[in-house]
């Protein structure tokens, strides 16, 4: 499945103008032209985690656009399912992405922000299905009718 930047943008409550920023910061969104489904589901991971560093840690697209771009080339053909093992460090030099467990095993050596996939990916999951629980079937414009059985109107013409 692939999502257009309108879906992208509701999903993330971003603006017109924020998401514009973002694709003059970062040359692996600024190769998305046009409006149709362009986004696959890891670079909305990779746009949930970067609105989340935004959004929550004050970080500026211009100077660490550098980074989130390779945040979009990790990310970019991968699955919710397998990037939900996963956690985003980003350092003063670098973005990695890595299974939860390699967290845990190794101690970082460097001042790093953690950030881990799986409740992005429970969010988004979220939206998604609340969005479709309220687009509710509206009125029939025919009343529903009874059709003969097959056998009956074979019947009536001879």
């Amino acid at each position: 499945m692939r999502y257009t930047q309108s879906q992208i943008r509701e999903l993330l409550s971003i603006s017109v103008d924020a998401f514009r920023t973002w694709r003059e910061a970062i040359p692996a969104l600024a190769a998305h032209k046009g409006h149709a489904p362009s986004f696959t589901p890891g670079e909305v991971v990779s746009m949930a985690i970067m609105a989340e560093l935004i959004r929550d840690f004050g970080m500026r697209v211009g100077t660490v656009g550098d980074r989130f771009d390779q945040l979009f080339k990790e990310c970019r053909g991968r699955s919710w399912l397998s990037l939900e093992d996963c956690v985003a460090l980003i350092d003063a030099d670098s973005f990695r992405l890595v299974d939860v467990s390699f967290v845990h095993r190794r101690s970082l050596d460097v001042s790093t922000l953690c950030v881990p996939c799986a409740p992005i990916i429970a969010r988004l999951r979220s939206t998604l299905t609340a969005t479709e629980v309220d687009q509710v079937q509206g009125h029939l414009q025919f009343p529903p009718t009874s059709l003969p059985m097959q056998s009956e109107r074979r019947g009536k013409r001879a």
